[in-house]
């Protein structure tokens, strides 16, 4: 019997601006020392760095519900901040992008967070 080939995706065939974003997800979780205890309804801030002309409408998605985070004119940055409720420990979620006036609502990838986290969100030019 033949080894079954992976299924393979082109990559370059992606619009450039599909290519980018998960190349430009970062995730870095607050420093906590060893002995602090982590506080269940601390807020999870989600930092947008929008190097794009478009404004972008930025969206939470956890277990399969979207929630609105807000909005990021082009060419800015925001700190938008996820309510405590929305988070569990260990909470696994992606981000979704919504271009005011373009075509398409890109992923990024799933990752994993915890109350009191920054993420660092880069939205690349097209």
């Amino acid at each position: 019997m033949a080894a079954r080939q992976p299924e393979r995706v082109d990559y370059l065939a992606m619009p450039a601006f599909a290519r980018a974003l998960p190349l430009v997800l970062v995730v870095a979780a607050c420093h906590r020392p060893a002995a602090a205890p982590l506080n269940p309804r601390a807020e999870v801030a989600v930092t947008v760095e929008n190097q794009n002309f478009l404004d972008m409408d930025v969206f939470l998605i956890r277990g399969g519900q979207r929630v609105r985070l807000g909005m990021v004119p082009g060419l800015s940055s925001r700190m938008l901040m996820v309510r405590p409720e929305l988070i569990g420990y260990g909470t696994e979620v992606q981000f979704e992008l919504h271009p005011i006036g373009g075509r398409g609502n890109p992923l990024s990838e799933t990752i994993s967070v915890r109350p009191g986290d920054v993420i660092h969100l880069t939205i690349p030019p097209s």
